[in-house]
């Protein structure tokens, strides 16, 4: 296992809630994160290194860039289309789900295009009520969206394998990495089964996550101060010790896709560590995927 992966600041702006890195545009080289809780969205070029971003009126849980520029954005109240000049598109949200009722307060969190071009988003209570979040779909241009799982406490890491028949998530609190198998429609999802879970002791629980090009697993561990690597057999192979405990995600990056992307919270901590809620760099030794672009 190597855990010789040196990681430096790639953005020193400090986040509550950083999570749901992207990136896009030329060379990849546009990487877009957002701090959930102080509603914003944050970017930083990784070849000029110039910066921005912008508010969103509510909480804003994930920010995917779109194929005819702009964003869909998981605003508590979306999810919504932002256009490049800032005009907002409302989509359909939970309340166009038969019998879906949020309880208690409820907000998005972590959110993918699928490979078929879908938007995968799931839900979690903002007091963290067992089993009432759910991860939902919403194909392009459709009227309604699609429950696909239900029972989740947090919903968080998603992505797809190579092949495009494997489906993995995470549910936090359930302290596992699960395996879906995915239909050939590349859409219907089956036989879930955890493929990995937190050893007892370990303080660290699985966050979002980003897949490479030899199918290895990047999954930041909140509460951890780790990313760690799991190969196709969920072995773990590398480890990146991050200078935070609260790691939330990462993404590939950059003109080769060889650059890894780390985001983080400081959580509201009065102790927290210097660097926490910092954004992250580094060079992981593997290439990763392209961030799939929401196509509307």
């Amino acid at each position: 296992m190597s855990s010789n992966i040196s990681v430096e600041v790639f953005d020193e702006r400090k986040c509550y809630l950083g999570e749901g890195p992207t990136s896009s545009g030329p060379g990849n080289n546009h990487v877009m994160w957002v701090n959930i809780l102080e509603n914003q969205v944050m970017w930083r070029n990784l070849d000029t290194g110039l910066t921005g971003g912008y508010e969103t009126a509510e909480h804003v849980s994930f920010a995917i860039p779109r194929t005819r520029g702009g964003e869909v954005l998981g605003t508590v109240s979306g999810p919504v289309l932002r256009d490049s000049d800032g005009t907002i598109h409302q989509l359909p949200t939970r309340s166009t789900v038969v019998g879906d009722v949020d309880a208690f307060p409820t907000r998005w969190n972590d959110a993918k295009v699928s490979r078929k071009g879908d938007l995968i988003l799931g839900t979690m209570t903002y007091d963290v009520k067992p089993h009432e979040g759910a991860l939902y779909r919403y194909a392009p241009n459709s009227s309604f969206l699609e429950r696909i799982v239900d029972d989740v406490t947090i919903s968080n890491g998603m992505d797809w394998s190579s092949k495009n028949d494997s489906f993995f998530y995470i549910d936090t609190m359930a302290r596992s990495i699960d395996r879906f198998d995915l239909a050939p429609d590349g859409r219907a999802i089956s036989n879930r089964k955890a493929m990995w879970t937190v050893p007892e002791g370990d303080s660290g629980l699985p966050d979002g996550m980003s897949i490479d090009a030899e199918d290895g697993l990047w999954v930041a561990f909140w509460g951890g101060s780790v990313v760690r690597r799991f190969d196709k057999d969920f072995t773990i192979t590398a480890e990146i010790n991050i200078p935070t405990p609260f790691v939330t995600s990462c993404v590939f990056a950059g003109p080769e896709l060889d650059t890894l992307i780390i985001t983080t919270a400081h959580n509201g901590e009065a102790d927290a560590p210097p660097r926490a809620g910092m954004t992250f760099i580094c060079k992981p030794g593997v290439k990763g995927v392209v961030t799939n672009l929401f196509p509307m």
